[in-house]
């Protein structure tokens, strides 16, 4: 790479890198401006739930296990974790598989030039992560120890020292990750296995852990805090370095260490930090032009295969259109079949939860409630895929507006392929949830009429929500014009579809749950009376929700499809 660095480069650089990752802010609309918003509206109030989840859990543990430090141990050991995953992430996807590497490998720049823009953009998402991790878990743990003053400022002091490690971390394990991912870049069926498992097991290990939580605070006699789990989690917190390093240096003076201690544990941590930060510096310089090349080889390769022109009928070939258009970007492919594949696991572990804390009647007749909520829920996530249907057309939009078939019929195409993997995650999750909730064996806490009456409704709302994703892209689409033209984030049409989703989910889901034991009555009328009665109710609702929907996207589309221009 050419040694020589033009600072104006680097600069423009990053300002692209921004513009792609987070659009321009140039002639923004209202309405855009609304919906994005809403979509730091609904970031913000899961990352809420997420800060008064850590919260209670970490009173829990510091309170009744009298462990304080050794939980700051396991606390860091945990952040650190998490930011360096995310970090190897981040790099892997913006150094090394960014789709405008090849774009920029022409432009009059030089490899050193475009590496340190998107380090700096790398950098600053990881002081960011770091921020958002950290900060909430120190702040809590000093509420809950009732720390002096000095421990916050001790604290603000200890993330900046930490910040570098996570991506030194992620620099050098990023070269092997990339050449792993080389190899089997153009093994998408391959990848996508492995991905969808990992994120089976790590949602299994969730709940798993969850349910400990629970089962502790039904039964405080539990043996969760046991003098042996406490004796195993000391000896766990003793042993854990360079994690130990990071709790002396922030709270070592709280708990009795002496300055040597806390003063040998900076020492270390810098020692560390500085060789790991020199090793990434120098193995990225000299792998980095090289890797990339090897990966835009590597993309050009994949598709050499030669097959055979095949006639179909106009919506055949609609369709496969469609379904090569997501299968060729490995981004589309996960997201369309990831969460489609997870869902029945992801369904049954919250069922069983659900049915191992409920085994009295009010517990029990709550399941076909939660089986509708979780169902709705994970179907919407699947379904907000389609929101982007128009905006993932990119630079060939052009192309539908010129061949020679309507308008509808393409949508009805795109409708079709969304809706089809929602119905078959529905379809999976029923009969799993069926298979072990509906027997004698597990208590019938779902009979017939529950996994079919759910099913109905969990499909209309398939339907509904499918349409109004797509309506929401032909109403207001966001092209990516820059790079290969791929959608990297989710647009404010994914956010509304899945806010939209999500109410929908808690509206039925409570209802049923609520009126499963409570009956509905209007002066002397009974209107809820039985599990019949719910379902009917609820699929009226959907079915005018799913009219509605269809009326959205249908009424005048023609028209309205006509006058978009990117």
């Amino acid at each position: 790479m050419n040694d020589k660095i033009s600072w104006l480069s680097v600069r423009s650089l990053v300002r692209l890198e921004m513009r792609a990752r987070f659009g321009s802010k140039v002639d923004m609309s209202a309405k855009d401006k609304a919906g994005k918003a809403l979509g730091v509206l609904f970031t913000l109030a899961i990352y809420a739930i997420l800060v008064t989840g850590i919260y209670f859990l970490t009173a829990m543990f510091v309170r009744r296990s009298e462990l304080p430090f050794e939980f700051l141990v396991l606390a860091t050991l945990f952040t650190l974790c998490v930011t360096t995953v995310v970090s190897i992430g981040n790099v892997v996807k913006n150094l090394y598989m960014s789709g405008d590497n090849e774009l920029l490998l022409r432009f009059p720049v030089s490899g050193r030039e475009i590496l340190l823009a998107k380090s700096i953009y790398c950098f600053v998402h990881n002081v960011v992560i770091n921020l958002l991790v950290m900060l909430p878990i120190h702040i809590i743990f000093g509420v809950v120890t009732g720390a002096p003053v000095g421990f916050y400022f001790a604290s603000l002091a200890v993330i900046i020292i930490t910040i570098p490690l996570p991506y030194a971390i992620a620099n050098l394990l990023a070269i092997p990750v990339m050449m792993i991912m080389n190899l089997v870049k153009n093994q998408f069926l391959l990848v996508l296995i492995l991905l969808i498992a990992a994120i089976c097991a790590v949602f299994i290990l969730y709940m798993t852990a969850l349910g400990g939580v629970l089962d502790y605070m039904r039964d405080e006699s539990a043996g969760m805090f046991s003098p042996a789990v406490m004796d195993r989690l000391r000896d766990i917190a003793g042993a854990a370095y360079p994690f130990k390093w990071y709790a002396l240096l922030l709270a070592g003076w709280m708990f009795g260490y002496s300055a040597t201690e806390i003063g040998l544990s900076f020492l270390y941590i810098f020692l560390i930090t500085a060789a790991l930060a020199v090793a990434g510096y120098f193995v990225t310089t000299r792998t980095y032009y090289k890797i990339i090349l090897t990966g835009v080889e590597t993309e050009k390769v994949s598709f050499q295969k030669k097959i055979p022109n095949i006639k179909r009928s106009v919506f055949g070939t609609l369709l496969h259109r469609e379904f090569f258009l997501i299968l060729r970007s490995f981004n589309y492919s996960f997201q369309y079949l990831a969460m489609a594949v997870a869902a029945p696991v992801m369904v049954y572990y919250c069922n069983d939860l659900a049915a191992t804390m409920g085994q009295n009647t009010v517990g029990a007749a709550i399941v076909p409630g939660l089986t509708l909520l979780v169902i709705i829920i994970f179907v919407s996530i699947i379904v907000s895929f389609a929101s982007t249907s128009i905006s993932r057309e990119g630079n060939s939009f052009y192309l539908t507006k010129i061949v020679p078939v309507s308008y509808t019929q393409q949508i009805l195409a795109k409708l079709f392929l969304y809706a089809a993997v929602g119905t078959a995650s529905v379809v999976l999750s029923c009969i799993v949830v069926a298979a072990a909730f509906g027997t004698d064996r597990a208590g019938n806490l779902l009979t017939s009429l529950d996994v079919g009456c759910i099913f109905i409704i969990s499909e209309m709302i398939v339907l509904a929500l499918t349409c109004l994703a797509i309506s929401a892209d032909v109403k207001s689409p966001t092209f990516n014009v820059v790079g290969d033209g791929e959608m990297v984030s989710a647009n404010k049409n994914m956010v509304l579809s899945l806010i939209v989703g999500i109410l929908v989910a808690a509206v039925f889901g409570v209802f049923t749950m609520v009126f499963s034991f409570l009956p509905l009555s209007i002066g002397t009328v009974t209107i809820v009376d039985s599990m019949g009665d719910i379902y009917a109710i609820l699929s009226a609702i959907s079915v005018v929700i799913l009219a509605g929907s269809v009326a959205a996207l249908f009424v005048n589309l023609e028209k309205r499809y006509q006058r978009i221009a990117p």
